[in-house]
């Protein structure tokens, strides 16, 4: 896989607002999934908001529009630094489960007050790329087909579970090279299961790690 195709996205400024709103878009292959939203689409996000509820690896946070829930998988030493009631700027992927949405938190960081002016002015200076109407709101838009656990998928994604431990040198297993050593018969739809389970998760694009 070239370094281009896992490189970094853009962290965009938004509110959690702009998120609820939205429609989590769910790509084939390893292209990231994103948030349809009226000014943008997102697949990861800058968010400054006051954390309203903590525990051991999350954080729910408020930004005056709306809540959100987020859960930390790498770095957890970033939540002992923070508290109930702490205004945080937040670098985190937008997910989607069940209908709700989260967030993958990469960085979770103390922000003085001064940035809540500064952050308004920003997102005042963000202009819509689409109308609300023009969202496509289709229920379970997001979810797949379910993959019944029946004993041949247990032993699968037994086997890709065995593939990603062995294949993990540090930063987790390239996705690619599991499908392609596994031989495995709707690898990608076991990946992405396990991932809404909470088995595995991407500590970066196109990688995999167990949890």
């Amino acid at each position: 896989m070239a370094e281009q195709d896992i490189k970094r996205q853009t962290a965009y400024i938004c509110t959690i607002s702009m998120l609820h709103k939205g429609v989590f878009v769910k790509k084939q292959g390893w292209e990231s999934n994103y948030f349809m939203t009226e000014y943008g689409d997102f697949s990861r996000v800058n968010i400054i908001a006051v954390i309203v509820g903590k525990d051991e690896n999350g954080i729910t946070v408020d930004d005056g529009t709306g809540q959100i829930s987020g859960r930390m998988f790498e770095n957890t030493e970033q939540l002992s630094n923070v508290i109930v009631g702490d205004l945080v700027l937040v670098i985190a992927r937008p997910r989607e489960f069940n209908g709700g949405i989260y967030l993958t938190l990469e960085i979770v960081k103390k922000a003085d007050s001064g940035w809540i002016n500064y952050r308004k002015k920003e997102l005042s200076l963000i202009k819509k790329i689409r109308e609300l109407e023009d969202i496509p709101q289709v229920p379970n838009k997001t979810r797949e087909a379910e993959i019944v656990e029946n004993s041949s998928t247990i032993s699968s994604k037994d086997k890709i579970a065995k593939l990603i431990k062995e294949l993990d040198r540090g930063e987790g297993a390239i996705i690619e090279d599991v499908l392609k050593i596994s031989h495995i018969n709707k690898g990608e739809d076991i990946i992405s299961d396990m991932m809404l389970r909470g088995e595995i998760y991407e500590p970066k694009a196109g990688y995999v790690k167990l949890m």
